[in-house]
Protein backbone atom coordinates (compact mmCIF):
# COMPACT_ATOMS: atom_id res chain seq x y z
CA UNK A 1 0.00 0.00 0.00
CA UNK A 2 2.55 2.58 1.16
CA UNK A 3 4.82 1.81 -2.59
CA UNK A 4 1.47 2.27 -4.25
CA UNK A 5 1.16 5.29 -3.17
CA UNK A 6 4.62 6.59 -3.67
CA UNK A 7 4.26 5.30 -6.95
CA UNK A 8 1.02 7.69 -7.72
CA UNK A 9 2.58 10.73 -5.93
CA UNK A 10 5.59 10.58 -8.00
CA UNK A 11 3.59 10.32 -11.45
CA UNK A 12 1.51 13.05 -10.81
CA UNK A 13 3.74 15.47 -11.97
CA UNK A 14 4.69 13.69 -15.27
CA UNK A 15 1.00 13.64 -15.88
CA UNK A 16 0.59 17.59 -14.99
CA UNK A 17 3.62 18.13 -17.60
CA UNK A 18 2.57 16.06 -20.09
CA UNK A 19 -0.98 18.08 -20.63
CA UNK A 20 0.86 21.72 -19.90
CA UNK A 21 2.46 21.01 -23.52
CA UNK A 22 0.74 23.53 -25.88
CA UNK A 23 -0.92 21.26 -28.93
CA UNK A 24 -1.38 24.47 -31.18
CA UNK A 25 0.19 27.36 -32.25
CA UNK A 26 -0.90 30.99 -32.19
CA UNK A 27 -0.77 32.08 -35.62
CA UNK A 28 0.61 36.04 -35.55
CA UNK A 29 -2.18 38.39 -36.62
CA UNK A 30 -2.92 40.38 -39.81
CA UNK A 31 -1.82 43.77 -39.38
CA UNK A 32 -3.07 47.48 -40.67
CA UNK A 33 -1.99 50.49 -39.91
CA UNK A 34 -3.98 53.71 -39.84
CA UNK A 35 -3.41 57.27 -40.35
CA UNK A 36 -6.11 59.74 -38.50
CA UNK A 37 -5.26 62.47 -40.54
CA UNK A 38 -4.20 66.40 -39.37
CA UNK A 39 -3.60 66.71 -35.23
CA UNK A 40 -2.77 69.12 -32.27
CA UNK A 41 -4.18 71.91 -30.72
CA UNK A 42 -2.16 75.62 -30.45
CA UNK A 43 -0.32 76.28 -27.36
CA UNK A 44 1.30 79.67 -26.46
CA UNK A 45 4.42 78.13 -27.19
CA UNK A 46 5.31 79.18 -31.35
CA UNK A 47 7.97 76.30 -31.86
CA UNK A 48 4.89 73.55 -30.96
CA UNK A 49 3.52 72.90 -34.67
CA UNK A 50 -0.17 72.15 -34.97
CA UNK A 51 -2.33 70.87 -38.18
CA UNK A 52 -6.39 70.95 -37.53
CA UNK A 53 -6.86 70.59 -41.51
CA UNK A 54 -10.19 71.66 -43.09
CA UNK A 55 -11.64 74.11 -40.57
CA UNK A 56 -15.59 75.38 -40.82
CA UNK A 57 -17.23 77.04 -38.04
CA UNK A 58 -15.83 74.71 -34.90
CA UNK A 59 -15.61 71.53 -36.48
CA UNK A 60 -12.21 70.43 -37.55
CA UNK A 61 -11.09 67.57 -39.92
CA UNK A 62 -7.98 66.21 -37.02
CA UNK A 63 -11.00 65.84 -34.55
CA UNK A 64 -13.31 63.90 -37.38
CA UNK A 65 -10.80 61.58 -38.93
CA UNK A 66 -9.36 60.71 -35.12
CA UNK A 67 -12.81 59.64 -34.17
CA UNK A 68 -13.19 57.80 -38.36
CA UNK A 69 -10.09 55.81 -37.02
CA UNK A 70 -11.27 54.17 -33.56
CA UNK A 71 -14.00 53.21 -35.59
CA UNK A 72 -12.60 51.59 -38.00
CA UNK A 73 -10.15 49.87 -35.71
CA UNK A 74 -13.13 48.46 -33.23
CA UNK A 75 -14.36 46.74 -36.48
CA UNK A 76 -10.68 45.40 -37.45
CA UNK A 77 -10.45 43.66 -34.25
CA UNK A 78 -13.37 41.99 -34.67
CA UNK A 79 -11.39 40.38 -37.25
CA UNK A 80 -8.56 39.81 -35.47
CA UNK A 81 -6.44 42.52 -37.32
CA UNK A 82 -4.07 44.10 -35.30
CA UNK A 83 -4.56 48.20 -35.43
CA UNK A 84 -1.53 50.49 -35.65
CA UNK A 85 -2.47 53.94 -35.56
CA UNK A 86 -0.21 57.08 -36.16
CA UNK A 87 -1.60 58.81 -33.24
CA UNK A 88 -3.96 58.07 -30.65
CA UNK A 89 -4.72 61.45 -29.68
CA UNK A 90 -4.60 65.10 -30.44
CA UNK A 91 -0.95 65.70 -31.24
CA UNK A 92 0.82 66.87 -34.04
CA UNK A 93 2.75 64.30 -36.16
CA UNK A 94 5.24 64.63 -38.93
CA UNK A 95 4.59 62.93 -42.40
CA UNK A 96 8.04 61.40 -42.19
CA UNK A 97 7.09 60.23 -38.52
CA UNK A 98 3.80 58.95 -39.58
CA UNK A 99 4.92 56.43 -42.04
CA UNK A 100 8.49 55.68 -39.79
CA UNK A 101 5.25 54.34 -37.41
CA UNK A 102 3.81 52.20 -40.56
CA UNK A 103 7.25 51.03 -41.42
CA UNK A 104 8.22 49.84 -38.20
CA UNK A 105 4.60 47.77 -37.45
CA UNK A 106 5.10 45.65 -40.44
CA UNK A 107 1.23 46.81 -41.72
CA UNK A 108 0.53 44.95 -44.82
CA UNK A 109 -2.24 47.49 -45.67
CA UNK A 110 -2.28 51.48 -44.85
CA UNK A 111 -5.28 53.41 -44.96
CA UNK A 112 -4.95 57.33 -44.63
CA UNK A 113 -8.27 59.15 -43.29
CA UNK A 114 -9.17 62.78 -44.06
CA UNK A 115 -12.30 64.71 -45.37
CA UNK A 116 -11.96 66.84 -48.75
CA UNK A 117 -12.77 70.77 -48.85
CA UNK A 118 -13.31 73.13 -51.38
CA UNK A 119 -12.72 76.59 -51.22
CA UNK A 120 -14.98 79.23 -52.93
CA UNK A 121 -17.55 76.30 -54.21
CA UNK A 122 -19.40 74.90 -51.85
CA UNK A 123 -21.57 72.68 -54.25
CA UNK A 124 -18.69 70.47 -54.85
CA UNK A 125 -19.09 66.84 -52.85
CA UNK A 126 -18.28 63.58 -52.85
CA UNK A 127 -15.94 60.94 -52.07
CA UNK A 128 -12.23 60.45 -53.78
CA UNK A 129 -9.48 57.35 -53.14
CA UNK A 130 -5.97 58.70 -53.70
CA UNK A 131 -3.43 56.43 -54.42
CA UNK A 132 0.14 57.25 -54.81
CA UNK A 133 1.72 54.24 -56.43
CA UNK A 134 0.72 52.32 -59.32
CA UNK A 135 1.02 49.25 -56.91
CA UNK A 136 -1.71 50.51 -54.48
CA UNK A 137 -4.41 50.83 -57.82
CA UNK A 138 -6.39 47.96 -57.07
CA UNK A 139 -6.66 48.30 -53.26
CA UNK A 140 -7.63 51.81 -54.01
CA UNK A 141 -10.36 50.85 -56.07
CA UNK A 142 -11.15 47.72 -53.42
CA UNK A 143 -11.66 50.77 -51.19
CA UNK A 144 -13.48 52.78 -53.07
CA UNK A 145 -16.11 50.33 -54.14
CA UNK A 146 -16.43 49.50 -50.45
CA UNK A 147 -17.41 52.90 -49.82
CA UNK A 148 -19.39 53.39 -52.70
CA UNK A 149 -21.61 50.34 -51.50
CA UNK A 150 -22.09 51.50 -47.63
CA UNK A 151 -22.56 55.26 -48.58
CA UNK A 152 -25.38 54.58 -51.05
CA UNK A 153 -28.25 55.14 -48.54
CA UNK A 154 -27.06 58.57 -48.15
CA UNK A 155 -26.70 59.48 -51.75
CA UNK A 156 -22.74 60.77 -51.37
CA UNK A 157 -21.26 60.37 -55.34
CA UNK A 158 -18.74 58.42 -56.09
CA UNK A 159 -15.45 60.25 -57.54
CA UNK A 160 -13.96 57.06 -58.00
CA UNK A 161 -9.87 56.77 -57.50
CA UNK A 162 -7.18 59.45 -58.25
CA UNK A 163 -3.23 58.88 -58.48
CA UNK A 164 -1.69 61.28 -55.81
CA UNK A 165 1.81 60.63 -56.47
CA UNK A 166 2.93 63.00 -54.01
CA UNK A 167 1.10 61.32 -51.13
CA UNK A 168 3.05 58.68 -49.44
CA UNK A 169 6.21 58.65 -51.49
CA UNK A 170 7.87 56.31 -48.79
CA UNK A 171 5.09 53.61 -49.43
CA UNK A 172 6.02 49.83 -49.52
CA UNK A 173 2.91 48.43 -49.13
CA UNK A 174 -1.03 49.05 -50.69
CA UNK A 175 -1.57 52.81 -49.22
CA UNK A 176 -4.85 54.51 -49.42
CA UNK A 177 -6.05 57.86 -48.77
CA UNK A 178 -9.69 58.34 -48.29
CA UNK A 179 -11.46 61.31 -48.59
CA UNK A 180 -15.08 59.91 -48.00
CA UNK A 181 -16.75 63.94 -48.45
CA UNK A 182 -16.48 67.39 -48.39
CA UNK A 183 -16.63 69.78 -45.14
CA UNK A 184 -17.22 72.57 -47.36
CA UNK A 185 -20.34 71.27 -48.61
CA UNK A 186 -23.34 72.01 -45.87
CA UNK A 187 -24.95 68.87 -46.50
CA UNK A 188 -21.88 66.62 -46.48
CA UNK A 189 -20.27 68.95 -43.18
CA UNK A 190 -23.67 67.93 -41.41
CA UNK A 191 -23.53 63.72 -42.41
CA UNK A 192 -20.02 64.05 -41.30
CA UNK A 193 -21.06 65.25 -37.74
CA UNK A 194 -23.47 62.38 -37.60
CA UNK A 195 -22.69 58.74 -35.71
CA UNK A 196 -24.03 56.46 -38.22
CA UNK A 197 -22.48 58.31 -41.08
CA UNK A 198 -18.84 58.00 -39.73
CA UNK A 199 -19.61 54.13 -38.58
CA UNK A 200 -20.76 53.55 -42.29
CA UNK A 201 -17.59 55.00 -43.34
CA UNK A 202 -15.58 52.92 -41.37
CA UNK A 203 -17.52 49.91 -42.64
CA UNK A 204 -16.87 51.09 -46.68
CA UNK A 205 -13.34 50.86 -45.78
CA UNK A 206 -12.97 47.78 -43.44
CA UNK A 207 -15.04 45.98 -46.67
CA UNK A 208 -12.54 47.06 -48.85
CA UNK A 209 -10.03 45.74 -46.98
CA UNK A 210 -11.28 42.55 -46.79
CA UNK A 211 -11.92 42.28 -50.43
CA UNK A 212 -8.25 43.38 -51.01
CA UNK A 213 -6.72 40.73 -49.04
CA UNK A 214 -8.71 37.76 -48.57
CA UNK A 215 -5.32 36.87 -46.30
CA UNK A 216 -7.45 38.89 -43.45
CA UNK A 217 -9.74 36.83 -43.28
CA UNK A 218 -7.98 33.73 -43.41
CA UNK A 219 -5.54 34.47 -40.23
CA UNK A 220 -8.53 35.52 -38.74
CA UNK A 221 -10.27 31.81 -38.85
CA UNK A 222 -6.76 30.53 -37.95
CA UNK A 223 -6.65 32.35 -34.95
CA UNK A 224 -10.54 31.53 -34.19
CA UNK A 225 -9.19 28.31 -34.31
CA UNK A 226 -6.27 28.24 -32.05
CA UNK A 227 -8.25 30.17 -29.52
CA UNK A 228 -10.69 27.63 -29.77
CA UNK A 229 -8.15 24.93 -29.10
CA UNK A 230 -6.51 26.85 -26.05
CA UNK A 231 -9.59 26.26 -24.44
CA UNK A 232 -10.20 23.54 -24.81
CA UNK A 233 -6.33 22.33 -23.81
CA UNK A 234 -7.50 25.09 -20.79
CA UNK A 235 -10.26 22.90 -19.60
CA UNK A 236 -8.28 19.77 -20.16
CA UNK A 237 -5.96 20.77 -17.92
CA UNK A 238 -8.61 22.14 -15.22
CA UNK A 239 -9.73 18.70 -15.77
CA UNK A 240 -6.54 16.96 -15.15
CA UNK A 241 -5.68 18.86 -12.42
CA UNK A 242 -8.94 18.12 -10.34
CA UNK A 243 -7.63 14.61 -11.10
CA UNK A 244 -4.29 14.90 -10.02
CA UNK A 245 -5.66 16.54 -6.85
CA UNK A 246 -8.17 13.76 -6.27
CA UNK A 247 -5.58 10.87 -6.81
CA UNK A 248 -3.40 13.17 -4.37
CA UNK A 249 -6.09 12.96 -1.49
CA UNK A 250 -7.37 10.04 -2.24
CA UNK A 251 -3.48 8.59 -1.95
CA UNK A 252 -3.29 10.36 1.18
CA UNK A 253 -6.18 8.82 3.15
CA UNK A 254 -4.99 5.34 1.84
CA UNK A 255 -1.31 6.36 3.15
CA UNK A 256 -3.23 7.32 6.28
CA UNK A 257 -5.40 4.14 6.63
CA UNK A 258 -2.96 1.96 5.57
CA UNK A 259 -0.99 2.92 8.67
CA UNK A 260 -3.66 3.15 11.23
CA UNK A 261 -4.07 -0.70 9.54
CA UNK A 262 -0.52 -1.59 10.13
CA UNK A 263 -0.31 -0.02 13.32
CA UNK A 264 -4.12 -1.88 14.32
CA UNK A 265 -2.42 -4.94 13.14
CA UNK A 266 1.43 -4.24 15.07
CA UNK A 267 -0.59 -4.02 18.62
CA UNK A 268 -2.79 -6.35 18.13
CA UNK A 269 0.39 -9.11 17.77
CA UNK A 270 2.29 -7.35 20.70
CA UNK A 271 -0.70 -8.16 22.85
CA UNK A 272 -1.47 -11.21 22.05
CA UNK A 273 2.43 -12.50 22.39
CA UNK A 274 2.13 -10.67 25.86
CA UNK A 275 -1.00 -12.44 26.48
CA UNK A 276 0.65 -16.23 25.53
CA UNK A 277 4.07 -15.50 27.53
CA UNK A 278 4.74 -18.16 30.36
CA UNK A 279 4.13 -16.84 33.81
CA UNK A 280 7.02 -16.91 36.27
CA UNK A 281 6.10 -17.42 40.27
CA UNK A 282 5.66 -14.75 42.14
CA UNK A 283 8.60 -14.36 44.46
CA UNK A 284 7.94 -14.53 48.14
CA UNK A 285 10.53 -12.92 50.64
CA UNK A 286 11.02 -15.20 53.35
CA UNK A 287 11.40 -14.11 56.21
CA UNK A 288 14.31 -14.91 58.87
CA UNK A 289 14.41 -15.08 62.81
CA UNK A 290 18.09 -13.80 63.69
CA UNK A 291 18.60 -15.71 66.52
CA UNK A 292 20.78 -13.70 69.51
CA UNK A 293 23.86 -15.32 70.01
CA UNK A 294 24.01 -16.67 73.65
CA UNK A 295 26.96 -16.25 75.17
CA UNK A 296 27.09 -18.58 78.04
CA UNK A 297 29.50 -17.58 80.81
CA UNK A 298 31.34 -20.44 82.48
Amino acid sequence: MLAAGVVLLTSMPTARAAAAEPSFVMPSPYVIAIDPGHGGSATNDPTQLWDPGVVVGNVMEKDITLDLAFRLRALLAKERVKVVLTRTGDEYVEISERWNRVHASGARLFVSLHVNAFNGDPAINGATIFYPKPDSLSFAQAIDAGLAQTLKRYQIADDGVAAKPELWVRSDVPTATVEPGYLSNPREAGLLSQGDFRDAIAMGVLQGMLAADPQIEQVKLQIIHAEAAAAAQHQAEVGTTADAARTATATRWGLILGAIVVLWVVMRIAIRRQAGAPHLPQYRRRGYRRRRAVSRRS
